[in-house]
C-alpha cells in the first residue's frame, strides 16, 4: 500500500528488476512468466509481476529495518521479482520468508537467468538486436532480399510492441543517427532507409527493415594525427611537443575516446556518445551488460554520423567494419576505468585484438579524462 511513510521503487527500479529476473516469478519452483499479450488489442499487455521489496518499505513490517536509509529501501539490492501470488505469501509469512531467504532466492533466480542466456539455451544465431534507441529484443536475422532485412522477434528486452509500432509512425521525426537495426549475431548494423515494417506469424513477431548500403570506412592506416594520451588519460610531451598518434597506433584511442563519451554531454553535439553508462548502472553484474556494450560498439562502428561542424558524414570509430566479440578483463581495473578485450574486424588491417580500458563510473555522470 502506497503511502507518506513509505519507501517506494522508482519505474526504472521496478523495470530492471523485471528484467533481471526475465519476467518469471523468482520463488523456489514457480518460475512463472509475469508478462504477456492481452487480448484486448494487438498491442496490450498483462503484468502480474510484483518489484517486492526484501526488507520492509515501511514501518510495521517484521522485515523493516529501522537503520536503512530510504535511499537503501528503494534501492535494485533490496528488491525481488515475484508473481502476485507469491508477493503476497512471503508478507504474510514474514517468520518464514526472512530477508536472508528472500536475498538468496533472488540471487539463485538470478543465477538460473544467467546461466540461461549465456548456456545452450540461448542459440548460437540469436542475440540481441536493436532497432533504434528504445528497442532491444532477443531474435536473430531470417532472411535478406538486397536491402531488406528480415528480423524474429522471440522477446523484447527494452521496450515493447508499443515501441516498435511508435517507432514506424514517428520514423520520419526521429534523428537519422538514431535509425538503425544493429545485430549482435552478426557484429554488423545498417541506417535505417525506412520505417520498420512487422507483423505476426506463427513462428512470432517479424520484421522487415529497408536498410541502406554498409557505410564505407576509413583505413586504419589512413586515420589522422591526433594528440596522444597516456595509461592515466593525460596529455603528455616527447622532446618539449605535445606526443602524438596516427594511423593503427591511434585506434585504441578512438575507441576509448569514443566509448567513454557519455551521450549528451556534449552541449555542441547532444546525440554523439553512448549509452553505455546508463547500460552499467542498470545491468552491472548480469549477462545482458557485455551484449548491452557489443550493440553500442556496434552502433559506432557501423552507423554513421553527420558532423554539422565539418558538413561530413563518418562512422565514429572510423575502421571498424565488424565486431567479433569484446570481453571484460577480471583484473587491470584503474578507478573507474574498466578493461575490455576487443576482437574486431578493421579496415586495412584485417582481424585485430586489443585491450581498451572503459570509463564507466558508478553515481552520478562525471567528466571522463581524456574523453
Amino acid at each position: 500500500m502506497a503511502g507518506s511513510n513509505r519507501d517506494n521503487f522508482s519505474k526504472k527500479t521496478i523495470r530492471v528488476l523485471g528484467l533481471r529476473a526475465n519476467h518469471r516469478c523468482s520463488f523456489p519452483g514457480c518460475g512463472s512468466p509475469t508478462s504477456g499479450p492481452s487480448d484486448e488489442s494487438p498491442i496490450a499487455h498483462v503484468n502480474i509481476g510484483v518489484a517486492a521489496h526484501i526488507h520492509g518499505a515501511a514501518p510495521g513490517s517484521r522485515r523493516y529495518l529501522l537503520s536503512m536509509t530510504p535511499e537503501q529501501r528503494s534501492h535494485i539490492e533490496n528488491g525481488i521479482w515475484l508473481c502476485a501470488n507469491h508477493s503476497t505469501e512471503i508478507d504474510r509469512d514474514e517468520m518464514r520468508y526472512t530477508a536472508d531467504v528472500l536475498h538468496k532466492m533472488k540471487l539463485d533466480h538470478e543465477s538460473q537467468v544467467s546461466s540461461e542466456l549465456s548456456g545452450s539455451r540461448l542459440r548460437t544465431e540469436t542475440d540481441f538486436v536493436a532497432l533504434g534507441q528504445d528497442l532491444v529484443f532477443i531474435g536473430e536475422v531470417i532472411g535478406t532480399i538486397e536491402c531488406e532485412w528480415q528480423l524474429r522477434i522471440d522477446h523484447f528486452l527494452i521496450g515493447d510492441l508499443s515501441a516498435l509500432i511508435k517507432f514506424s509512425e514517428r520514423f520520419d521525426r526521429i534523428d537519422r543517427y538514431d535509425r538503425y537495426v544493429l545485430v549482435n549475431a552478426l557484429g554488423d548494423g545498417r541506417q535505417l532507409a525506412a520505417a520498420p515494417v512487422w507483423q505476426k506469424t506463427d513462428a512470432g513477431y517479424i520484421v522487415t527493415c529497408r536498410v541502406l548500403k554498409s557505410f564505407p570506412r576509413t583505413s586504419a592506416h589512413n586515420i589522422p594525427t591526433d594528440l596522444a594520451l597516456s595509461d592515466a588519460h593525460d596529455l603528455f610531451s616527447v622532446n618539449g611537443d605535445f606526443a602524438t598518434v596516427t594511423g593503427l597506433a591511434a585506434l585504441p584511442q578512438k575507441i576509448r575516446s569514443c566509448l567513454s563519451t557519455f551521450r549528451g554531454e556534449m552541449q555542441f553535439n547532444p546525440i554523439f556518445g553512448t549509452r553505455i553508462k546508463e547500460y552499467f548502472d542498470l545491468f552491472r553484474d548480469s549477462p545482458w551488460l557485455l551484449r548491452l556494450i557489443n550493440l553500442e560498439v556496434i552502433r559506432l562502428a557501423c552507423v554513421p554520423y553527420y558532423d554539422s561542424i565539418t558538413k561530413q558524414d563518418y562512422t565514429p570509430l572510423q575502421s571498424v567494419l565488424r565486431v567479433q566479440s569484446i570481453e571484460q578483463l577480471s583484473s587491470g581495473q584503474n578507478g573507474n576505468w574498466l578493461p575490455f578485450r576487443f576482437l574486431l574486424e578493421i579496415e586495412g588491417v584485417g582481424s585485430w585484438q586489443h585491450d581498451i580500458p572503459i570509463f564507466a563510473p558508478t553515481g552520478e555522470r562525471p567528466e571522463a579524462p581524456g574523453a
